[in-house]
Parts: C-alpha cells; sequence; structure tokens
C-alpha cells in the first residue's frame, strides 16, 4: 500500500514539475521560430538541461533504497519538485519577450505533454514494483523533455505546412483582390524604421497605404498581418522582408511580389548565421532580382554592399542616397546635418534642388533612413516639400534612438537591438547631448560571428572617449566590452558588470544624478540573458 501511495506522489510531484519545465522549453524553441536545430544547438550551447529536478529525482532513489518506509522520502521528493515548479518563472508573464500560446504553440505543447505522460505509463507499468528504479528513470525523463518538444513539432509539421499554405493562399488572394503597389524594404540595418518613415509618408503624400506593424518581416507574420489589416482601396504596400539564409526573400517576394525595393544596408549583422558576408549579400540581392526591370530600385549609396546591388541588378529606375558623395554619384544626398535635443537639422539634395529640412529623429543612422524614404516617395511622385513637411513629423520607433527626459536626467533608448552602425550613431548623438555626466548601459551586439568581439570592442573604446561610466549587462560580451574600455583610456573602476537588466536598472538608479546622460543601447533576448539553471 505504502509502495503505491508513493508512486502516486511520485508522478503528482514528477507531472507537475515536467508541465511546468516544459513551458520554459517551449519558450526558448519559440524564440528559436521552433527551429530544432536552432533550439537543441542552443540547449547544448547553454548547458541548459534539467539538473535541479534531476538532483531531487537522484537523492529520491538513494534515501528510498536505504529507508525502510519508502513512502517518506518519495512524498518529501515529490513535494520539492511540486514546490521547485510552483516557483518555476512562468515564461507567459516573466520574460522580456513572453511565451505566445498561440494555437501552434498550444499543439506543441499537448502533443509534447501527450508523448511524455504516455512514456511515463510504460515506465510505471514496468517498474511500479521497484521505486528506487522509477524514481531512477524519471531523470531519463526530465532530461528528454526538450527532444520531446522538437519531436512533437516533426510530426505536427505536415499538419502545420497545410495550415500555413491555407493562410498563405488567403493572404495571395486579398493582395490580388487589392492589388497594392508593393515595395519591399530590407537590410542588415535599417529596415524596420525605414518601413516606418516610408509607411507614413506615402500614407499622408500619395494615398492610403499599408505597412506591418513593428518588426514583423516574416512570411507568416506578413500573411497574418494582410488578412487582418489590407483593406479595399489601399493604394501602396510597404513590406519589411527579413532573412536568416538565403532563400528567405525569394519566398516573401513569392507571396508579396515587389513592384520596387530599398536595400538599406549590407553588413555583418546576423553573420552568424549566414556564415559570411558574401552570403548575406546573396540573401539580400534577392529582393532586388525580384523588381521587375520597369519598378524602382533605392539603395544607400554609402554601403559597399548596397551600391554593388545596385550596379548588379540595374533597373529602370535606380537611385542611390547617402551623405558621402566621395564613394560616387548619388541621386538624393544630406551634405549637412546638425544635432539638437530635439532633434536633427540637415540640407537635402534632390534633383538639382537644396532644401533645408528637420526632423525629431536623431543621428546619422534614423537620417539615413529617412533619407532612404523621401527617395523612394520621390521616386513614386510625391512632392519633395511636402514629403519633407511630413519627415519633419515622424517620431522614433519605440527604443530606437528614443529620446526621453525623466526630470532632469536623459535617456537615448536604443534598445530594441544593436548593430555596429546604430551603436556608432548612438555614441554621436549622446557625444551632442548636454550633460554632466554620460553614461552607457549595454549587453553589447550580438550575431555578429567571429567579428563580435572585435566589434563590442571597437565600440567601448569609442564609448570610452565621450562617456563616464559603463554598465555592462550580463556575460554575453563582458571581457570585449571591458578591454575596449580600458583601451579608451580610462579607469576600470568605471565599468559596473550586472548579471541581468534588472540588476542593471537598480545600479543605474542608484547611481544617476540630475544632469546625466545615459545611453541604453540594445537589450539581448531571453535567450542570452535568461536564467539557464534548469
Amino acid at each position: 500500500m505504502n509502495e503505491l501511495i508513493a508512486s502516486i506522489c511520485l508522478f503528482a510531484g514528477c507531472g507537475l514539475f515536467i508541465a511546468k519545465r516544459l513551458l520554459r522549453y517551449l519558450h526558448v524553441f519559440q524564440l528559436e521560430e521552433y527551429k530544432s536545430g536552432r533550439f537543441l544547438t542552443w540547449l547544448w550551447k547553454n548547458h541548459s538541461f534539467d539538473k535541479r529536478g534531476s538532483l531531487i529525482a537522484l537523492l529520491a532513489v538513494i534515501t528510498t533504497v536505504w529507508s525502510e518506509n519508502v513512502l517518506i522520502p518519495s512524498a518529501c521528493a515529490a513535494v520539492a519538485l511540486a514546490l521547485y515548479a510552483g516557483f518555476e518563472p512562468d515564461p507567459r508573464r516573466l520574460a522580456k519577450v513572453p511565451l505566445k500560446f498561440t494555437e501552434r504553440a498550444h499543439r506543441i505543447y499537448q502533443t509534447a505533454a501527450a508523448f511524455l505522460i504516455f512514456l511515463e505509463l510504460i515506465l510505471f507499468a514496468l517498474f511500479a514494483d521497484d521505486l528506487p528504479l522509477l524514481w531512477a528513470t524519471q531523470i531519463l525523463v526530465m532530461q528528454t523533455i526538450p527532444l520531446f518538444l522538437t519531436l512533437a513539432c516533426i510530426c505536427l509539421q505536415p499538419d502545420e505546412n497545410r495550415r500555413q499554405q491555407a493562410f498563405i493562399d488567403e493572404a495571395k488572394a486579398i493582395l490580388k483582390r487589392v492589388d497594392p503597389y508593393i515595395i519591399g524594404i530590407t537590410g542588415s540595418y535599417g529596415k524596420t524604421s525605414t518601413k516606418e518613415a516610408l509607411g507614413q509618408i506615402l500614407q499622408v503624400t500619395l494615398g492610403p497605404t499599408f505597412w506591418t506593424e513593428k518588426s514583423i518581416n516574416t512570411v507568416m507574420g506578413i500573411t497574418r498581418a494582410i488578412r487582418e489589416q489590407l483593406k479595399k482601396g489601399t493604394r501602396f504596400g510597404v513590406i519589411e522582408m527579413g532573412a536568416y539564409v538565403q532563400g528567405s526573400i525569394d519566398k516573401l517576394c513569392a507571396l508579396t511580389p515587389p513592384h520596387a525595393a530599398i536595400i538599406t544596408s549590407v553588413g555583418v549583422a546576423h553573420l552568424e548565421r549566414f556564415g559570411s558576408e558574401e552570403t548575406i549579400l546573396k540573401a539580400k540581392s534577392e529582393l532586388a532580382q525580384n523588381v521587375p526591370y520597369e519598378g524602382i530600385l533605392v539603395c544607400n549609396g554609402d554601403n559597399v554592399g548596397a551600391r554593388r546591388i545596385a550596379q548588379e541588378n540595374p533597373k529602370k529606375h535606380v537611385y542611390l542616397y547617402g551623405f558621402k558623395k566621395e564613394q560616387g554619384a548619388l541621386d538624393a544626398w544630406i551634405s549637412s546635418y546638425k544635432i539638437t535635443p530635439k532633434g536633427t537639422e540637415f540640407v537635402l539634395h534632390w534633383n538639382g534642388n537644396v532644401f533645408p529640412g528637420f526632423t525629431p529623429l536623431l543621428g546619422q543612422a534614423a537620417l539615413s533612413n529617412a533619407l532612404a524614404a523621401f527617395t523612394m516617395a520621390c521616386a513614386l511622385g510625391a512632392d519633395p516639400e511636402f514629403v519633407l513637411g511630413t519627415i519633419r513629423n515622424l517620431k522614433a520607433v519605440d527604443n530606437r534612438l528614443e529620446l526621453r527626459k525623466e526630470g532632469d536626467v536623459t535617456f537615448l533608448r536604443d534598445a530594441y537591438n544593436s548593430n555596429p552602425i546604430g551603436f556608432k550613431s548612438a555614441l554621436e548623438v549622446l557625444a551632442e547631448l548636454p550633460s554632466t555626466r554620460r553614461i552607457v548601459m549595454t549587453p553589447g551586439m550580438i550575431e555578429l560571428g567571429h567579428e563580435q568581439a572585435a566589434k563590442n570592442k571597437e565600440l567601448a573604446e569609442q564609448a570610452a572617449a565621450i562617456c563616464n561610466s559603463l554598465i555592462i549587462v550580463g556575460e554575453t560580451n563582458r571581457e570585449a566590452l571591458e578591454e575596449g574600455w580600458k583601451k579608451g583610456g580610462l579607469d576600470p573602476l568605471s565599468i559596473y558588470c550586472c548579471a541581468t537588466r534588472e540588476e542593471a536598472f537598480k545600479h543605474l538608479s542608484s547611481f544617476v544624478k540630475d544632469g546625466d546622460s545615459v545611453l541604453i543601447e540594445n537589450d539581448l533576448t531571453d535567450l542570452y540573458v535568461a536564467p539557464k539553471k534548469f
């Protein structure tokens, strides 16, 4: 009787623990876009195998072997597992990017849970009379939870493909019926800000315009946006196109065939996934290749890769924009600009005319994105002065070089993500802000492959030239940031290292004073900074 009660306790405690742990692993799986290879690589790289649950199960094995009454140690272990499950963070509420329990996430979770329940029933049938061995099998179950998620995803993939294709077909039918003029936007940096600027400009100057929200740039994200938001009478569609591998943009172009395109940059962002800069260039070139010859191609003339794409993909209308005429001819360029606490003043040249302009956007990177949008809008027939009037009222995309005042402290929030161009531009803006002290809080830049350490070191050295203090968040780039800061000549005692974003903000609140300016550069996802104690 005692062994039966002990077995029931075992399954109750283990069941609660596994259900909660399954949620945490599902969160990571979702962040890795349900790519099994990337998920398992993350698991291995971060040593995020179950430790605590397995340790409790191991203690249960030992104590049940040596105890005359197996009920007591087994019940204690089960209670310990249940309590630990209760105190584990819930990724649906306590993550930076919370677990979204979509229909697909539900299906994967429920299928994986069903597999685990089936396994537990088999184990119970085989080892119900040997409680120490039954507890030992729980260690195996806890270690294989991630594998059951990937197995569930594989089993569900044919049905998922069918569902996705139905949604894609519906989106294509809506596009065909509405028939907007599609402008695709891609690049290593600046896609989202350029999309937001162009969407607002076209909406004001040329007519009803559809553009995806925030950083939606995948096939299914765009599909959903089209199905839910694209309305009859829309004249223009501005589509951000992201890519992590070659072929990604081709798939997006098959969904939303572009009439025109903007290439903002070709750089080292996501170099870790692409493998080489040449592969990145080929991936970004797919957008230009999908624009018909009669279409419009707008490229960043300051960027070597974007200029090369313009040269290798001739169209009837090709325009280059930028700041550096010495690198080659430009159709639209900014000859001078001045950063102020209220925004950026600039002088713009287009079609033989010179226009003074102003925008609340800050820094050269943001100004470059606005210039890309200006060039495309004017190429489509918008009045340049009308476009400049719209640019005067553009607002920074949330957490993309966004200036905020809190009392007498100035915060420059560039936390959405970070790249070498954007980080450098943010430092340029920070240097222009009237400040008693300048502080940078950052975890550094990621997914830069073999260049990551060097780029973080370089930007930290540049930060040291204008800043007084550096707050490093997490361990991902700590060594490189410290080296760059010291190379810049500043005292290592002016560096503060914090394990988490929350700890960094707590330190900042106790440290910051009136008159200070604080740059918050990048905010790593849960994949990099979430607790890995499983």
